[in-house]
């Protein structure tokens, strides 16, 4: 079945030795896009807030991409090995994101515009961090993404 798909996603952004598509982080790089801008419009926040995570499936099927459906039956074939380290990275980067929002909430509160500024550009660098831990396991390196890997993002 792997052999298929890989003749399958041929012309795709998906990958064929890993079957996972790097447009999956999209998602995740409209949020770094909003914790940017976030220092000069702290009013963006409530954009932050309204940001839904959406699993790899979800992303897909309102893409509107022209392999999409591709996209979500490949992912069911993910080398088991391959799918745990990218599903590790996606767990990190939604509760990064979840903790940001937090954290930032709180500093905007409590008015200070410095504190704000630095905490957006740490959590923009993680989730950018993620973003290509994420790649690296999707274009299948053959890097693992150990404890002390995640670790060195904190």
């Amino acid at each position: 079945m792997l052999e298929l798909y890989r003749e399958k996603v041929k012309g795709t952004t998906i990958d064929p030795s890993t079957l996972l598509s790097t447009d999956y982080f999209n998602h995740f790089n409209e949020v770094i896009m909003l914790l940017g801008i976030l220092p000069e419009m702290p009013e963006i926040m409530d954009e932050i807030d309204g940001w839904n995570f959406k699993t790899y499936e979800q992303h897909f099927e309102g893409s509107g991409l022209a392999f999409a459906g591709l996209a979500i039956e490949a992912y069911a074939h993910v080398p088991p090995t391959t799918r745990e380290q990218f599903d590790q990275t996606i767990d990190m980067m939604r509760m990064t994101v979840e903790d940001a929002r937090t954290d930032l909430r709180d500093t905007i509160a409590s008015g200070n515009m410095e504190k704000l500024a630095i905490l957006a550009a740490d959590y923009a660098k993680q989730l950018q961090d993620f973003v290509e831990m994420g790649s690296t396991v999707i274009h299948g390196s053959g890097a693992s993404l150990d404890q002390s890997a995640i670790d060195a993002l904190f």
